[in-house]
């Protein structure tokens, strides 16, 4: 997504893209729940352990006027992950 001189791509961070973009239209908040599952014991202990950790999710909607599609900006743990273009003009 381009805002104004600045093409904003995955990793950037929610500040980055606010400071370029301005503030969304609209923002929608969830949470992601990561599983991670690590090793235990020893030799003849073959358990494992899963963790979950729970990672904040955000997607930031812009309307960016009645000549322009609409973006969704998703950010997991902060950082963007995907940028869609909705088919829908803002308003």
């Amino acid at each position: 997504m381009r805002c104004g001189d600045r093409v904003i791509a995955d990793g950037e961070s929610m500040a980055t893209v606010r400071a370029f973009c301005g503030p969304p239209t609209v923002v929608q908040d969830s949470v992601k729940v990561s599983a991670t599952t690590t090793p235990a014991g020893d030799a003849t202990n073959s358990q494992s352990h899963t963790v979950g950790a729970a990672v904040p999710v955000e997607t930031w909607t812009y309307n960016r006027g009645p000549n322009m599609l609409m973006v969704n900006i998703r950010f997991v743990d902060g950082k963007v992950v995907a940028i869609t273009t909705l088919q829908e003009y803002g308003h």
